[in-house]
């Protein structure tokens, strides 16, 4: 059925219901790599962050053939899945990242991106301090001017279970925002190999140092696990009473970069 499908119509559903350049990809990976569902070929693959997005890209396709000609495909999928004992992640993967957590310093981050060139290093240092998730931070420092007061960013966005309320702008950084970085040339210039990690790892960094620094609280809110804009006159002023402590946290940081 997949090899008879209209291939637009399913770039089309795609791009309504995910964020495009990850709708993009499922569609280039679901074309390519069809034809390894339910195969030997595929449950017997080394388990890698390849085989994830393969993963994932024919869960989609299944997801799409099924709402347009009322098949099982996905749910046939997820069962083969069980049987074969495949995993949408590998329990190596979680415990690297568990490890990374005691291995990767905020000083051994912060050298790093010192290293970079002017326009990554304010972008890095960006996504470090607001804690926000990359694709938010590239949009928030994109249109940081229409944004930002000078000192909070209210964005208050919403996407399923996803969300962004407001951070705190530093004052270091307010001036040196919103040079354009478009998202193919964010992860080519900060990729782990340059940056030392993951770059959404640096939200995980943010959230430690303000949680345990500052407030949790407020750590919960300004990374969007607590709070809505139905909420924002409560969490709002919480944040000025906090924002001279948050700033004190990362000037030395900053200051090693700038």
């Amino acid at each position: 059925m997949a090899s008879s499908m209209d291939w637009g119509e399913y770039l089309k559903w795609l791009l309504q219901t995910k964020h495009k350049l990850h709708g993009r990809n499922m569609w280039r990976l679901g074309r390519r790599n069809y034809s390894l569902a339910f195969t030997p070929e595929l449950a017997l693959m080394e388990h890698t962050r390849k085989k994830e997005d393969i993963l994932k890209s024919i869960s989609n396709l299944c997801r799409f053939l099924d709402i347009k000609h009322d098949t099982y495909f996905h749910d046939e999928f997820l069962r083969w899945m069980r049987r074969k004992e495949v995993r949408w992640k590998s329990a190596k993967g979680a415990y690297a990242n568990y490890s990374l957590a005691g291995i990767i310093t905020l000083d051994q981050v912060v050298k790093r991106i010192a290293a970079l060139p002017e326009r990554y290093k304010v972008f890095s240092m960006f996504v470090l301090v607001s804690g926000l998730r990359t694709g938010e931070s590239l949009l928030a420092y994109n249109c940081h001017q229409n944004l930002c007061n000078g000192e909070v960013i209210e964005m208050f966005w919403e996407s399923r279970t996803k969300k962004a309320n407001a951070v705190f702008c530093h004052p270091l950084l307010h001036k040196r925002a919103g040079r354009k970085l478009s998202y193919h040339t964010l992860h080519r210039n900060l990729h782990s190999r340059i940056l030392g990690c993951q770059i959404r790892y640096l939200r995980k960094l943010n959230f430690t140092m303000v949680a345990t620094k500052v407030d949790p609280l407020l750590a919960e809110f300004m990374q969007g696990r607590r709070g809505n804009i139905s909420q924002r006159h409560y969490f709002l002023p919480i944040m000025s009473e906090h924002r001279k402590k948050w700033v004190d946290l990362w000037t030395p940081h900053i200051s090693r970069v700038l």
